[in-house]
């Protein structure tokens, strides 16, 4: 079990230390020592030989845990995102939980004629306060979750470290948004709350992307908040967005069987 929470632990914050995985787990830097030994004579981890740093390697992909590594799943989704965007016309995208952020891996900004932000892959997005994010969140597994919330409590000061730090009102939406199914953004208000540092003219639905019950990415639409409500967006593309989802989750179920 201790060496499954420490491939969970380099699945949130791949690439680091001995020193920053006992911090994580709560393993002692001795016994994490052997477990990173075995773990790399098995072929599941590698070590840098000049940073001493720790890295997942492609074969933890054959495992059930979700090892998101944006290659595969990039691929997987990329048509259907372009398929959805085509019926939504708004730009759709998706992204995948790296370094306790979300980053966006894929988006159909260019092929949308709504110019409505500068989202590009490779952006990073807050994980406790966009709707990728939560939508991930919500349906990660609770392992997962725990440790990127607990990242979070142990920050100073900070928009998420006082989020995660509130646990009722971070459980309170992370519980609404599995009841749900699906996250919501709205301009720079996020759960009531408006912050200076999220986009403040556009607004995002998204939903999870599930292998196994579990969330492996998050997709959505995002449109000029402008345009329309949260409603009225919901009523319009939340129907297309999870069918996109189901599929984009069936065709990664088949490639992981394979």
């Amino acid at each position: 079990m201790r060496a499954l929470a420490v491939l969970r632990a380099l699945n949130v914050e791949n690439d680091t230390t001995v020193l920053r995985l006992s911090a994580m787990t709560g393993i002692s830097r001795q016994a994490l020592y052997r477990i990173l030994e075995t773990l790399a004579t098995e072929g599941y981890v590698v070590r840098h030989a000049e940073s001493g740093r720790y890295r997942l390697t492609s074969l933890v992909r054959a495992l059930s845990e979700g090892f998101k590594d944006e290659q595969w799943i990039g691929e997987i989704a990329a048509p259907e995102l372009e398929k959805l965007q085509r019926k939504v016309v708004w730009p759709t995208e998706m992204a995948i939980c790296q370094n306790f952020t979300m980053q966006l891996i894929l988006s159909t900004r260019r092929h949308s004629p709504f110019v409505i932000d500068y989202g590009n892959v490779g952006a990073v997005l807050p994980i406790l306060r966009t709707a990728l994010g939560i939508a991930y969140l919500a349906h990660c597994p609770r392992p997962e979750r725990d440790l990127i919330l607990r990242f979070y409590r142990e920050q100073g000061p900070s928009f998420d470290g006082d989020l995660a730090r509130n646990r009722t009102r971070i459980a309170r939406i992370l519980s609404a948004t599995r009841t749900r199914g699906f996250a919501t953004r709205h301009r720079n208000v996020f759960s009531g709350i408006a912050y200076p540092d999220i986009f403040d003219t556009n607004a995002t639905i998204a939903v999870p992307v599930l292998v196994g019950n579990e969330a492996v990415a998050s997709i959505g639409v995002t449109y000029i908040a402008a345009a329309m409500t949260t409603a009225d967006a919901l009523e319009r593309y939340l129907r297309p967005l999870k069918a996109t989802a189901r599929m984009i989750s069936r065709l990664a179920t088949e490639k992981r069987r394979k």
